[in-house]
């Protein structure tokens, strides 16, 4: 097992602690840089008084412990939620086309009609689940509007365009 070196143990520290000051002025906003200095000093001694440790300035392990449960939870607060990836990760040549029937279509059929609402020229469709001709005729709108291939099926850059173009429109989980 590699031992993490004294830099880096404070880094962590200091990240933890930096984590913890943004949700509570009351702790300092240490550098991030791996020494231990008076400002990393003062932003523990906040923590530990915040939590009823004995205020020492050293980050003992009771107070390293606690530091990383609080900044887990802070993580968790302040993350997005995890996103489901819903299109095959592995997608070379996969497509989804007429006839197909599944959560997915139904989950393109909702984005689609989602985005009708802001969009000029795109159809609304029925969430069925089925890849029906008013899906494919959708799909290639959503594609003319993209300067995508007007295929009317599905495959990974359409997919791509269609949620990024939905997460963009509504505020949910940002791709890059």
């Amino acid at each position: 097992m590699e031992r993490i070196n004294e830099n880096e143990a404070i880094r962590n520290l200091q990240r933890y602690l930096r984590q913890l000051s943004y949700e509570d002025e009351r702790i300092p906003r240490a550098p991030v840089d791996g020494i231990y200095d008076s400002a990393t000093a003062a932003a523990l001694r906040a923590f530990q008084e915040m939590e009823g440790l004995p205020v020492t300035g050293v980050a003992d392990l009771v107070t390293f412990e606690r530091l990383y449960l609080r900044y887990e939870e802070s993580r968790q607060r302040n993350s997005p939620p995890v996103p489901i990836a819903q299109f095959p990760r592995l997608s070379e040549g996969y497509a989804l086309r007429e006839g197909d029937e599944s959560f997915l279509v139904r989950l393109i059929q909702y984005a689609l009609g989602e985005l009708e609402l802001s969009y000029d020229g795109l159809r609304l469709v029925p969430q069925t689940g089925v890849y029906d001709p008013l899906t494919v005729e959708a799909v290639r709108g959503f594609q003319r509007r993209h300067g995508l291939p007007e295929t009317g099926e599905v495959d990974r850059a359409t997919w791509d365009t269609l949620a990024n173009t939905y997460n963009r429109t509504f505020g949910g989980y940002l791709s890059q």
